[in-house]
């Protein structure tokens, strides 16, 4: 890409051309939309995930106009919900909804459910395409909570329901100032990431340097992931860049892919047979497990709080313990064959291989340990006075959450422009944003909600 460059936003939207230009503020980039070249059809986006709309958005525009073209998709997504609504955000109530009918459905479904468990985030995923065809892509999200009632004015869509994270979950994005609201957005995140991308491209073709993008150190950081090595940076992040040959990633989940079985279930089996767990729990915890296959509403926190509440009385080493002893006595055993295989493979091309999984530190350390992988994201307890608390350090990594972590680890570990996911592997639907994001996602033995995204998409689904 070049200086004085013609970039194309897929969008009839004059007003999103108007905020884009705003954020990236690149001299010598003309933004133009579909409507300046004449061109008044829209693509059907039926992906499942935002960077999967998005991306069929950019590359409608580019194949209609030759020219680099960049497309955004957004909406909210609610835990309670299993991610709904989703990318059907805009037309949550149905294809006619005005606001206020997404709201009304929005309260409707949440029901009485406590204010912990109404957790959410806005998401944005930004696609550009240049004039060769190569991709940069950024994912941005604002965390928050769903409230009961709406409250202010100075939104539209759930801003009077998102009480935002940033300000303790006191004020919805609609009681915001527009130049506060502004630097929170998924939106104003996501194009400041990809920014970055545009500026290190450009920046070979002038020698000038860019303008800050505006307030772009206010851009939110996570929680807390954990991994092999050093986690954490701004939320978002840019997947693969143009500008250089960026380090092959190769990304696992463990669950139903590495293994064939389910680490949780098989925790909660010794708990309840080393009379550690309660029944009750036990119960509670086998509904919550059917609640996650069928997709239906289920809160991401409630299971990790039964099966570490039961280790109350335990110091973490000796926890710990239970834990390792569970993944080299049974977890061990259920290793797939042709996923050691696989693992091998790219190893022996120089991929650099990453494990992201809900299941627990010390099973995922110790299977990374036991095979080699330097590096893993998983769900991290928080420890008071040597003992669990029942209680995750951040969110653990399921769904849009598995990619929100990545990108913040690979920013990290590679920089923005230095990463790009190749193989994705996963069994489950919540794994499927991060293998929207890989060049060839693999969907092992996958359940009927991935197994059509697989078949519709062109995916392999090889039975393990």
């Amino acid at each position: 890409m070049s200086k004085n460059t013609r970039i194309v936003i897929a969008t009839h939207n004059k007003h999103k051309v108007a905020e884009i230009c705003a954020i990236l503020n690149i001299p010598g980039c003309e933004f133009i939309c579909l409507d300046d070249l004449g061109i008044t059809e829209a693509p059907e986006e039926d992906a499942s995930t935002f960077l999967g709309n998005a991306r069929i958005k950019a590359r409608f525009a580019h194949q209609k106009t030759g020219l680099p073209s960049l497309a955004d998709d957004s909406g909210l997504e609610v835990d309670a919900l299993d991610g709904a609504p989703g990318v059907f955000s805009a037309r949550y109530a149905g294809v006619q909804a005005s606001d206020v009918d997404n709201n009304a459905k929005l309260l409707e479904e949440l029901g009485d459910l406590p204010a912990e468990m109404r957790t959410a985030r806005f998401i944005c995923a930004v696609v550009l395409i240049d004039q060769e065809g190569n991709e940069m892509v950024a994912v941005g999200s604002t965390a928050g909570r769903i409230g009961f009632e709406p409250r202010g004015s100075n939104g539209f869509g759930y801003d009077p329901l998102f009480l935002v994270k940033s300000y303790d979950y006191e004020r919805t994005m609609a009681q915001l100032d527009a130049s506060v609201k502004n630097t929170l957005s998924h939106r104003f995140k996501a194009l400041s990431i990809l920014r970055e991308g545009l500026a290190l491209e450009l920046s070979k073709a002038s020698s000038g340097t860019l303008p800050a993008a505006p307030n772009a150190t206010d851009v939110e950081t996570s929680t807390e992931p954990v991994s092999g090595s050093h986690a954490g940076c701004s939320h978002g992040g840019s997947i693969g860049s143009p500008t250089k040959k960026p380090v092959e990633i190769v990304v696992f989940d463990f669950d139903g892919t590495l293994i064939d079985a389910s680490s949780p279930v098989k925790l909660i089996s010794r708990l309840n047979r080393d009379r550690i767990m309660t029944r009750r729990s036990v119960g509670l915890s086998l509904v919550w497990g059917v609640k996650y296959k069928l997709g239906l509403r289920r809160d991401q926190i409630k299971p990790r709080r039964y099966v570490f509440a039961s280790f109350k009385d335990f110091h973490a080493s000796d926890a710990n313990a239970i834990m390792k002893n569970l993944y080299h006595e049974e977890l061990r055993n259920c290793l797939r064959p042709e996923a050691l295989a696989a693992l091998e493979e790219h190893r022996a091309q120089e991929r650099h291989i990453v494990v992201v999984s809900a299941s627990f530190e010390p099973i995922i350390r110790e299977l990374c340990a036991d095979l080699d992988i330097e590096d893993f994201l998983c769900t991290r307890m928080e420890i008071s006075d040597g003992s669990y608390t029942g209680e995750t350090l951040g969110m653990p990594p399921e769904g849009i959450e598995k990619l929100t972590q990545l990108t913040q680890w690979a920013n990290d570990k590679f920089g923005v422009d230095g990463w790009i996911v190749t193989h994705a592997y996963g069994d489950h639907h919540s794994d499927v944003h991060v293998m929207e994001t890989a060049q060839h996602p693999i969907a092992i033995d996958p359940d009927r909600k991935l197994e059509r995204v697989a078949k519709k998409r062109g995916w392999q689904t090889p039975k393990w």
